[in-house]
């Protein structure tokens, strides 16, 4: 009983600073993981606005184009429409290449590669008329509404370290009210049983 009792004073301090440390890496992992889903869902909201603004910007140049150029005229006449409607809304083009181009840099090229090449098809396909790029801009809408949802996942679940450092948190938490009970357990049992 005296060799434990002995341990006692020196252990006090050991676990005290194991646990402020373990306190303070907890506190700078949390910081830094709430700031990543900070981040993370102002790219949810930006990329959400840009890609409504990029089909609504899409969708009212297609109707100007469908109701101002005449498809049933001849080639040529047709062209020389085409070229005076594009220096018209030569702005519009710009930005719709612009909200295209933003919402591209916001994508993985690897994870969303087939989303980057719908967005590359929309953007080539301007003047193509409403009834041939309604489907693309559906398309388009069907799947940004799986990445945002799967962002928004990601959110709200929190980051990996987060998830990870939770569940550490609980096992930690169980060795730590078992070994109490180990320790007062032995303490108890060496008090009865040493002579």
């Amino acid at each position: 009983m005296e060799k434990i009792s002995s341990f006692i004073p020196v252990l006090g301090p050991i676990v005290a600073a194991l646990i402020a440390a373990l306190i303070t890496f907890v506190v700078t992992v949390l910081a830094k993981e709430n700031k990543t889903s900070e981040f993370r869902q102002s790219w949810i909201e930006s990329l959400r606005n840009d890609v409504s603004e990029l089909l609504g910007e899409f969708n009212v140049l297609e109707g100007v184009f469908d109701v101002a150029i005449d498809r049933a005229l001849p080639e040529e006449e047709f062209n020389e429409q085409v070229k005076e409607f594009w220096k018209l809304h030569q702005k519009d083009y710009a930005k719709i290449d612009l909200l295209c181009n933003r919402i591209m840099l916001r994508l993985n090229p690897k994870e969303h590669a087939a989303l980057i090449e719908k967005l590359d098809k929309l953007e080539g396909s301007v003047g193509n008329g409403q009834d041939q790029s309604a489907e693309l801009c559906r398309e388009l809408v069907r799947d940004f509404a799986v990445i945002l949802k799967v962002e928004w996942r990601r959110v709200k679940e929190g980051e990996t370290v987060f998830r990870r450092m939770k569940y550490g948190a609980v096992a930690v938490f169980l060795a730590g009210v078992a070994g109490l009970v180990g320790l007062f357990t032995f303490v108890l049992y060496g008090a009865f049983v040493s002579p």
